[in-house]
Formats: structure tokens, C-alpha cells, sequence
């Protein structure tokens, strides 16, 4: 079977994941590949290095609007309209990330337009682990973090005090999520990398990333990439730098970076829970 890649022209690529699935690693990662094996530092994701999607300034500035004057409703419709402008004031290949689900606008549109999108790169994670790091994350208990997984009005939401700096990114439930991006024919190549394969073996992970982008996948680019995102350096920077990702000021945001972690978080009962909930798509990805 040959391996996917993505099609050539001006379009998007979307790096997506579920909140905690290992995105913030792979952005470095990606950053690291297309720059020949270079060590990232933090600063690479502040000065844009695969910007949200839902950024609200991007979308005002691609629309020459204020988003702060429209619901949430008026803004999901526009966006396939702010991604069409970006492609034409700024022609060329373009990568952000996203945690949304796939979704439509509710007026019906996807809100990721197919047709401007040449791939999607989709970053899985064992939801029984993601419970437990979501949950440190967002200050929430075990059982709050596996409730929000099953909810399917799910969302990183802009409520709360002032203006969020991103959009609504509707999440559903974790299976929900998996399958909007997995599951169905969207039009446009994707690569589905799992966080276990990542940490088991990142050489071969960066390798096939890197192939399905069309960039160099030679080894000393993987071996650089690799070197220079272990999670010890980025847990070193953290604590040397600090990272703007953190949740709260002595929470660490680089916290295990293992895969299977959760037997020692979870009781028997919460386990079960999240494989009642979520157990046909953890069985289509290998998580029994």
C-alpha cells in the first residue's frame, strides 16, 4: 500500500490532535524537520510556528473584521471564508494546528474547506491517558477529566472574562473527534500518527511525518529532530525558560511524556468507564 502525502498546491495542511495527545512536541518536531534537524526552542511557537487555526487576530485580519462584535454562530460561518481570502492574498502551503474536531458551520459547510486543503496530519492518544493528563492540565479530578472526554458538546470555549484569543474550537467526544478526522472519505490525504509510536520509536514516527509532507526524511534530519525534541531537553527548557503553554504557574506543562502511564492514575472503575465510553474506537487503534 503506498504511503500518503500530501498534494501539491497552495492549500492548508491541519496538525491536529485532541487537547494533550502530544501536539505541542510534534509542532517542535515539525519545526526541527523543516529546518534540516536544528534544535527548537520555545520561541519558535511564539513567533507563529504553526499558528491556531481558530486564531481570532488571523481571522479578523483575513476578513478585515472584529470578530468581537459576532457570535459564535456568525463567526463558524465565516471561517471558511477567511481561509479562502488567506490563500488568495497569501497563495502557497500553509500549516496550522488545530484542536478542533472536523465539524460543519451551522449553516452546513465544513469548516475546513476541502478544497483548500492538501492534507491533515492527526496526532491519536490513548484516551485512558489523556484523562489523566488533562486532568493535571486543567486543574480538574480524574472523574471531571473522563466526563469531559465523553461529552459531545465538548469545547475549548471563549466564555469567561475579555476576549479569548481563539475562536470556539468545538471538540466532542473523544471518539467523536478520532472519527471526524479518521473515519470518513474528507477529500484530501491524511497521515494518523499514534503518541504510543511516537515514544516508542520517534525515528521512524518523524521519518513517515516527514515523508508525508514532502520534506527530507534522510537520517541525520530525523536523528537531529529527534535530539533535539527528547522530552528530558524540553522538560530542562521549560524549567530554565518557562513555557507561555503552562496551564498555572507551578504546573508543569512537560510533565511524564511516557505512554501508558494511566494503570497508576486510574482505579479498575475509571478505567472502565473510559473504555465503556470510548471502546470501539480505542479497539480500531490498538488501545485494549
Amino acid at each position: 500500500m503506498t504511503a500518503p502525502r500530501i498534494t501539491p498546491g497552495d492549500g492548508f495542511v491541519w496538525v491536529t490532535a485532541y487537547p494533550k495527545s502530544g501536539s505541542t512536541w510534534l509542532r517542535l518536531a515539525l519545526w526541527s524537520l523543516k529546518h534540516g534537524g536544528a534544535a527548537p526552542d520555545f520561541d519558535v511557537l511564539d513567533q507563529g510556528w504553526l499558528t491556531m487555526a481558530s486564531n481570532r487576530a488571523l481571522f479578523d485580519r483575513c476578513l478585515g473584521l472584529d470578530s468581537a462584535w459576532l457570535t459564535d454562530d456568525e463567526a463558524s460561518n465565516l471561517r471558511p471564508a477567511a481561509f479562502a481570502r488567506r490563500l488568495t492574498a497569501e497563495p502557497g502551503l500553509h500549516f496550522h494546528r488545530t484542536h478542533e474536531a472536523f465539524t460543519a458551520t451551522p449553516d452546513g459547510r465544513p469548516v475546513f474547506p476541502p478544497a483548500l486543503t492538501r492534507g491533515g496530519l492527526y496526532l491519536i492518544r490513548d484516551p485512558r491517558d489523556l484523562a489523566v493528563s488533562n486532568a493535571h492540565h486543567w486543574g480538574l479530578s480524574i472523574d471531571a477529566a473522563i466526563d469531559f472526554l465523553a461529552r459531545p458538546d465538548a469545547a475549548l470555549d471563549t466564555g469567561g472574562e475579555g476576549l479569548y484569543g481563539q475562536l470556539r474550537q468545538p471538540l466532542g467526544s473523544w471518539s467523536a473527534h478520532v472519527d471526524s478526522w479518521t473515519a470518513a472519505a474528507l477529500g484530501f490525504p491524511r497521515l494518523i500518527i499514534r503518541y504510543e509510536d511516537m515514544v516508542a520509536d520517534p525515528h521512524q514516527a518523524f521519518a513517515r511525518i516527514a515523508g508525508f509532507l514532502g520534506w527530507p526524511d534522510d537520517p541525520a534530519t530525523v536523528a537531529g529532530a529527534v535530539a533535539g525534541t527528547t522530552f528530558s531537553r524540553l522538560q530542562r527548557r521549560e524549567a530554565e525558560t518557562g513555557f507561555t503553554n503552562a496551564a498555572a504557574p507551578g504546573r508543569r506543562f512537560f510533565r511524564q511524556g511516557r505512554a501508558a502511564g494511566w494503570p497508576a492514575a486510574l482505579t479498575p472503575a475509571q478505567a472502565a468507564r473510559i473504555e465503556a465510553a470510548h471502546g470501539t474506537v480505542m479497539a480500531r487503534f490498538g488501545y485494549r
